[in-house]
């Protein structure tokens, strides 16, 4: 079997014009990154110039790290002067003045604001909020079991629980992480990538008419259809975990820090109610597995569609179509409340922060399911019922060759 799954492999996935794919699709992510932080970036030259980049590591060996009340006394000894001078807009705006550190007093404040006080803030206030949700989620479980309301009554219970005990105790730099989560460039890559190598798995064959020969070889039908299905999931992994490391490797160059992997995913401010309890470098891993398995799920809808063809154009652009269709979808429910459309669309474990990014639940007799866990089961119906198309299709394939394949075996 492993023998005929590197042949498989070799046949449909180690080619020139695949290899070229990647090759190029790499550059062209890598630029597009680089784009993200020129064009987003606080510490970029084209956003704010050079002399933000240089400072905001000078003033990080001050202030970053454990967050302390001397710290915070120290930050407000440099900001609060800065905040009373432009109040009321009239502060002078001469070049580089002696008691500036930037241009002029006005780019100071900002640069104190958006770079430490208001992160620092958020860092700070935060296990206040997380404690208040808590409690109210507390609150919230004895006024539904009063009224006899078990799946509320249970939902707080998780939400109370998710969110006790939580804090962000050390101030770090979270602005690579901050572009990286939002970054979907790269699976929609990977997945044209894998659309491009699935055409031909069972279509090879039959272009040169080698399907009901196949038939009558020691490994040929189920053996074989085993082979192209395991060698198609190793592409995928190979394909994904390519693109997941180049996007962190490339993420992290570019933005110059591999600072915060150790800092809870909540530190950022777009997962102030994260669904799950772990640190930014556990989630980026965590993301990557779950890309993959959504990759996978859809790779098995693509082959399961080229099973109905004996010419590759056809399934391309339905593949295509039909991805574009579950793109559209994920984003049309994206940031609503509809979570049973989110969770039943495969796609939407490829751009998987909207199932982390809140703590949504969906009834599942009675017991509240976390989203992500209802979008994996619904994942893992998904690759079942397309694997079962796919058995199907192969089995009646042999029954209708069965003619042709006694012919041979006489002959």
């Amino acid at each position: 079997m492993v023998k005929l799954i590197l042949f498989e492999w070799r046949k449909h996935f180690l080619k020139i014009p695949v290899m070229a794919a990647v090759l190029l699709f790499s550059i062209l992510n890598v630029a597009k990154i680089y784009s993200v932080y020129e064009g987003n970036s606080l510490l970029s030259k084209n956003v704010t110039g050079p002399l933000w980049k240089e400072l905001y590591w000078d003033m990080y060996k001050d202030f970053g790290g454990t967050i302390t009340d001397e710290k915070i006394r120290k930050l407000m000894a440099i900001y609060r002067p800065l905040e009373q001078r432009t109040a009321d807009l009239t502060a002078s705006t001469t070049y580089r003045n002696a008691d500036t550190y930037l241009a002029n007093v006005y780019e100071d404040f900002h640069f104190f604001r958006w770079c430490y006080v208001n992160p620092m803030k958020y860092a700070y206030d935060y296990e206040a909020y997380a404690h208040g949700v808590a409690s109210a989620a507390r609150d919230n479980i004895a006024f539904y079991e009063s009224v006899g309301n078990a799946y509320e009554s249970r939902k707080n219970a998780a939400i109370a629980e998710l969110f006790e005990g939580r804090a962000i105790t050390s101030f770090s730099y979270t602005e690579m992480y901050q572009h990286y989560v939002q970054y979907d460039f790269s699976a929609f890559l990977a997945l044209l990538i894998c659309l491009y190598g699935f055409m031909s798995v069972f279509l090879t064959e039959k272009e040169t008419e080698m399907d009901a020969l196949l038939l009558t070889a020691e490994a040929g039908g189920a053996a074989t259809v085993r082979a192209k299905l395991m060698a198609s999931a190793l592409f995928v992994c190979l394909i994904c975990f390519w693109f997941w490391l180049v996007d962190f490797a490339a993420f992290s160059a570019i933005f110059g820090s591999w600072e915060a992997a150790s800092s809870p995913l909540y530190a950022l401010e777009s997962f102030v109610h994260a669904s799950i309890n772990v640190s930014l470098g556990q989630y980026a891993a965590l993301s990557a597995v779950v890309k993959t398995a959504g990759i996978v799920v859809l790779g098995l809808a693509f082959l399961l569609i080229s099973c109905f063809f004996r010419n590759a154009l056809i399934p391309f652009i339905i593949g295509l179509f039909a991805m574009f269709g579950c793109v559209y979808m994920a984003e049309s429910s994206m940031g609503s409340g509809r979570v049973w459309l989110k969770a039943i669309n495969p796609f939407v474990l490829v751009v998987n922060r909207e199932l982390f990014r809140k703590a949504e639940f969906v009834s599942l007799l009675g017991y509240p399911l976390p989203s992500y866990m209802t979008a994996l089961l619904f994942a893992a119906v998904w690759g079942a019922v397309f694997l079962g198309g796919i058995a199907i299709f192969v089995r009646k394939n042999a029954w209708r060759q069965g003619g042709r394949r006694r012919v041979i075996m006489d002959l």
